[in-house]
């Protein structure tokens, strides 16, 4: 039996030793999953978290976060949020000083503001580097008609978007874009007390629309937590709203389905919508038993807990579309 646990993906293996270090001290789920996520959002090599995080389609970085609590089903979260370094917080204070759930944008920021968070340049030379790759055309191989959909959305984005979305097939463009080009860093914690905590940061798909919010600040679509399990997804955050997919398999581990088989039907739920794009469900019980499904071969997430000293890389689960 084990006394606490904690996992994550993609670069959470740069959180989550802080994460692990404060539940075997009998800190919370919710302190190890935050510290965990503030850790990974200042690496600025990961271009899709945090500082560095790649910016929308007319330059600006725009971040999205959310924290959710299991014992009691409260949630906080932020979406859109410019020049603020860690969102994970600032959703963490919309969880516990605030009425609501989530703040959007202008509002966000000011609220961050106002309790003390610092406002900063939240994207380096190589952050403008990687953008201006794109912009030219250098890091998305992507065909000469895409590259030519992102340049001329970002010239005519304030006067003839429609033009552009009429000249060209953007939606299945971006769906391919979405495949390749996206992250997020979700983490999710067991403490000793039993308790669970979920949290999620990204800054979205490359070269999104302004103001896009996909899935990840979102409770039940990319982010979902009870006393029973928790879930979070990565990928395409469109389908994952759709199908509300964190809520569903959590909903399917309460009914005594495995971590594991509740992700694969998830992701055969996202097979079934018969659309391009990627999604990585990443799910954790009481028990910490954890999982990760995900239709795109190769992907992967981290998992520790009280039993081993290590930080395990563990292959998430391939299901094929047919």
């Amino acid at each position: 039996m084990i006394d606490y646990a904690i996992c994550g993906t993609r670069n959470s293996n740069i959180g989550l030793p802080k994460g692990r270090e404060i539940l075997a001290e009998g800190g919370t789920a919710l302190d190890a999953v935050e510290e965990s996520i503030k850790l990974i959002e200042n690496n600025p090599y990961d271009i899709s978290v945090g500082f560095n995080g790649f910016p929308n389609l007319l330059g600006i970085v725009e971040l999205d976060a959310s924290i959710m609590e299991g014992k009691t089903l409260k949630a906080g979260a932020v979406a859109a949020v410019k020049n603020y370094r860690h969102p994970i917080s600032i959703a963490r204070n919309v969880m516990e000083i605030t009425p609501h759930v989530m703040l959007a944008g202008e509002g966000a920021e000011k609220f961050a503001k106002a309790i003390g968070f610092q406002e900063e340049e939240i994207i380096d030379e190589l952050g403008i580097k990687n953008y201006k790759n794109v912009m030219e055309g250098k890091s998305l191989e992507l065909p000469l008609e895409a590259e030519n959909l992102i340049r001329e959305l970002f010239m005519n984005f304030d006067k003839h978007l429609k033009e552009v979305m009429n000249k060209y097939p953007i939606k299945e463009w971006y769906k391919k874009l979405s495949f390749d080009k996206h992250g997020t860093t979700n983490v999710i914690a067991l403490d000793k007390d039993g308790n669970m905590a979920v949290g999620v940061s990204t800054s979205g798909i490359a070269m999104k629309f302004p103001g896009r919010v996909g899935d990840s600040p979102i409770p039940g679509a990319g982010i979902y937590c009870n006393n029973v399990a928790g879930s979070a997804c990565t990928g395409t955050g469109e389908i994952a709203i759709r199908l509300s997919l964190a809520r569903m398999v959590v909903h399917r581990i309460e009914n005594n389905m495995t971590p594991e088989h509740s992700a694969e039907i998830g992701i055969l739920d996202v097979i079934k919508l018969n659309e391009d794009g990627v999604i990585h469900i990443l799910t954790m019980d009481k028990q910490g038993n954890s999982a990760g499904v995900t239709n795109k071969d190769g992907l992967f997430y981290y998992h520790t807990d009280s039993t081993t000293e290590k930080i395990t890389k563990r292959s998430s689960t391939y299901i094929e579309k047919k």
